[in-house]
C-alpha cells in the first residue's frame, strides 16, 4: 500500500492557529476537513520538533552502490554508443541480485547523460583540423567590411517527392496508416534538381541549375558565366572568392582559370579548408531554402526549379546580414575546440 498524501503547510499551520484557541481537535477536523488523525499528530508533531515541515525520510535504499553508479558513468563516457542493456549487463556480471535496465538509466540521467541522435559531420583527421585552425587564425581579426567582400558559392541538390527532414503528424494509435499521417516515398524517387549558387553582404548572386553530371568543364563555364559575373557585381574588384574542395573545383583546368583571374587583379581566392560545409555561411541559406521550397510542395523537376530561383532571390539582406556578423564568433569558436567541431546552434 502506498505512503498517504500529507496534508499542506497552510493547512497545518490553520490546525495550529484553531489549536491555540483552544479549539478541539474534532472541531478543528471538521472545520478543516481534514481527518482528526491529521490534527493530532500534527499538534504533536509541532510539540516535539517545533517545526511543522514535513519529517526525513529515509526513502527505498538505491539498487547499486556509489562504486557501481561510478562504474556505470565511467562505461558510458568511455564509450558513447554503448547502450543501457549492454552497461546493465556488465554490472550484473559481478552482482548477486540482479540490477534492471532502468536502474542503469536512471543513473545514467542523474549524471545528464541522455540517449540522443548522434550528430553526422564529416571524418576530420588531425591535418583536417590543423588545416581549419589556419584558416580561423587567419580571418579572426576580420571585421564585417572584409566579411563583406566574400562571394560564397556552392552547390546543393533539392529533392522533388517528399523531404528527408523527419514529418511529425497528430494522430491516436488507431490513426497510424491513415492517408493523412502516412509520408509516402517512391522506390527511385520523384526527381531532384542540383544547383549552384552564390552570395556575399550586398545579396545573392546568380542561381545555375547543373543538368546531367556536373564535370570540371562545365564549373569553369559557371565561373566564367555566373561566379565572376556575380562578384564583380555585387562586391566590385578585387572580391575574394569562396569555393570548397571539391574534385571539380580543384581540377588543374578551374585552378588553372581562377590563377589568372586572380593574376588580372579581378579576384583573391581564398584557400579553404577540406571537410568543412559547417564553416561556410552558404550551408545556412541552402537550410534556409529547403524550408522555403517545402511549403510549396513541388511535383515536377520544372516547378520546383522555379520555386527555387523564386525563394533565392527573396532571401532577405537580414538573413544574409545575420550570415555574416556570425562569421567572427564562429572563428573564435574553431580557435576554441583546435580546429575541431563546435555546436553551430551556439554560434
Amino acid at each position: 500500500m502506498g505512503r498517504k498524501s500529507e496534508i499542506s503547510l497552510e493547512k497545518r499551520s490553520a490546525i495550529m492557529a484553531l489549536h491555540q484557541e483552544e479549539r478541539t481537535e474534532r472541531y478543528i477536523a471538521s472545520k478543516l476537513k481534514v481527518s482528526k488523525t491529521a490534527v493530532h499528530n500534527t499538534i504533536v508533531r509541532k510539540r516535539e520538533t517545533g517545526s511543522l515541515a514535513d519529517r526525513v525520510r529515509s526513502g527505498r535504499p538505491k539498487a547499486t552502490t556509489s562504486a557501481e553508479d561510478r562504474r556505470i558513468i565511467t562505461m558510458s563516457k568511455r564509450n558513447r554508443r554503448m547502450t543501457a542493456s549492454e552497461i546493465c549487463a556488465k554490472i550484473n556480471e559481478s552482482r548477486e541480485n540482479r540490477v534492471c535496465v532502468t536502474t542503469v538509466k536512471n543513473r545514467l540521467l542523474e549524471h545528464g547523460l541522455r540517449g540522443c541522435v548522434a550528430v553526422r559531420k564529416p571524418l576530420l583527421r588531425k591535418v583536417n583540423k590543423v588545416k581549419r585552425l589556419e584558416l580561423a587564425k587567419k580571418h579572426r581579426d576580420w571585421a564585417f567590411e572584409d566579411w563583406a567582400k566574400v562571394l560564397w558559392t556552392d552547390e546543393s541538390k533539392f529533392e522533388v517527392f517528399g523531404s528527408k527532414r523527419r514529418v511529425f503528424v497528430r494522430r491516436t494509435p488507431k490513426e497510424k496508416m491513415l492517408p493523412d499521417c502516412v509520408v509516402p516515398t517512391v522506390k527511385h524517387g520523384g526527381g531532384s534538381v542540383m544547383v549552384w549558387g552564390s552570395f556575399c553582404a550586398a545579396g545573392v548572386g546568380n542561381i545555375v541549375k547543373i543538368d546531367g553530371i556536373h564535370k570540371k568543364e562545365q564549373y569553369k563555364i559557371i565561373l566564367q558565366q555566373h561566379a565572376i559575373p556575380s562578384g564583380e557585381r555585387l562586391i566590385g574588384k578585387p572580391f575574394v572568392l569562396q569555393q570548397d574542395n571539391d574534385p571539380k573545383h580543384s581540377s588543374k583546368l578551374c585552378r588553372g582559370y581562377v590563377a589568372s583571374k586572380e593574376t588580372e587583379g579581378t579576384l583573391k581566392n581564398m584557400v579553404w579548408p577540406p571537410q568543412s560545409p559547417d564553416l561556410n555561411p552558404i550551408e545556412l541559406i541552402w537550410d534556409e531554402l529547403d524550408r522555403r521550397v517545402g511549403r510549396y510542395c513541388p511535383t515536377s523537376e520544372k516547378s520546383l526549379w522555379e520555386i527555387l530561383k523564386r525563394e533565392w532571390n527573396a532571401i532577405d539582406s537580414e538573413t544574409i546580414k545575420k550570415l555574416i556578423d556570425r562569421m567572427p564568433r564562429l572563428c573564435v569558436k574553431v580557435i576554441e575546440k583546435k580546429g575541431g567541431f563546435f555546436d553551430e546552434k551556439n554560434v
